[in-house]
């Protein structure tokens, strides 16, 4: 008997003896009643991938023809705009509102258990906060004396502090904190929400990126992109050095020139989409361009 067969022995002997046998089904038995609970409470799969059930996986209805239609939430909520300033590279976290007291205990010293060497380079002593700590209002929130005036407010905010990644690195950090994964490839937050939700305005976009007119950050597109749903979803990326292009008609065309084209192209969009049905990047560019001439008509000039 050579030594894979005495590894194959070996594995069946461990799955027949009692002890295992117990195990397994035990894990077995376990295993069949948490499917009946998950079954009972329909947290199983619908094989309707557009059901809107209730059930998970869960998946809007969409419509390819018009992707940007309003689609109602699971529950009612107040807030119909979010606005998120995503900063990399912003002022320090210990320097602000996390308050970790132990860089104060072990200030000047090597870090406990860190490697001497790391990707970077050697490491280095930590240090303590430049600025001292306080409680601020009724929760007694710990904010330093840098930001003072927020500091009086901090019953107004919503600080999480359980957010946490293995990774050190600049874009990998991006993308997690905009998508959730340090990967790429998974759609942004914006994303989401655009693709759950729609938009109640069919003439402007859902989902809009203004980015630093310096340049983007350091993952880029990642940070608003699609990932993996439709293009349709990615965020419109524009800023005040870069603005929404072509949204005049040139002074050579007429209103009525402007319709004929538009339907024109309607025309020309509907037959090349019969021809290739579910084509998710070619409806998402179709319906790109009717948002474009929706906006042409709508933005303030």
């Amino acid at each position: 008997m050579n030594n894979h067969e005495e590894k194959i022995s070996s594995i069946g002997r461990s799955l027949l003896n009692r002890r295992g046998f117990m195990k397994n089904a035990g894990f077995s038995t376990g295993a069949l009643g948490l499917a009946q609970l998950l079954s009972k409470d329909g947290l199983f799969g619908s094989d309707d991938p557009t059901s809107f059930t209730g059930k998970s996986p869960i998946r809007p209805n969409l419509d390819p023809d018009n992707p940007y239609t309003t689609r109602d939430p699971h529950f009612e909520t107040e807030a119909k705009q979010v606005l998120i300033i995503f900063c990399p590279g912003a002022v320090s976290h210990v320097d602000t509102f996390d308050y970790k007291p132990d860089l104060t205990k072990y200030h000047g010293q090597k870090p406990p258990g860190m490697p001497a060497v790391t990707f970077e380079g050697p490491s280095g002593n930590i240090a303590k906060p430049f600025w001292d700590f306080k409680p601020r209002g009724k929760s007694g929130k710990m904010v330093s004396e840098l930001v003072p005036n927020l500091g009086a407010l901090a019953d107004d905010f919503c600080f999480v502090h359980s957010l946490h990644t293995q990774t050190s690195a600049h874009p990998q950090g991006e993308n997690f904190l905009n998508t959730g994964f340090t990967m790429e490839g998974f759609p942004s937050f914006g994303s989401w929400a655009t693709y759950a939700l729609g938009s109640e305005n069919e003439e402007l976009p859902a989902f809009v990126a203004i980015n630093d007119p310096r340049g983007p950050a350091r993952s880029g597109k990642n940070n608003f992109g699609n990932g993996f749903l439709p293009a349709a979803f990615q965020g419109t990326d524009f800023n005040a050095k870069n603005p929404p292009a072509n949204l005049a008609r040139p002074a050579s065309y007429t209103s009525a020139d402007d319709r004929s084209t538009v339907s024109l192209l309607q025309r020309l969009n509907g037959f090349h989409l019969e021809k290739y049905p579910g084509d998710a990047d070619l409806a998402a560019r179709i319906a790109s361009y009717e948002l474009a001439g929706k906006m042409q008509t709508s933005y303030p000039m």
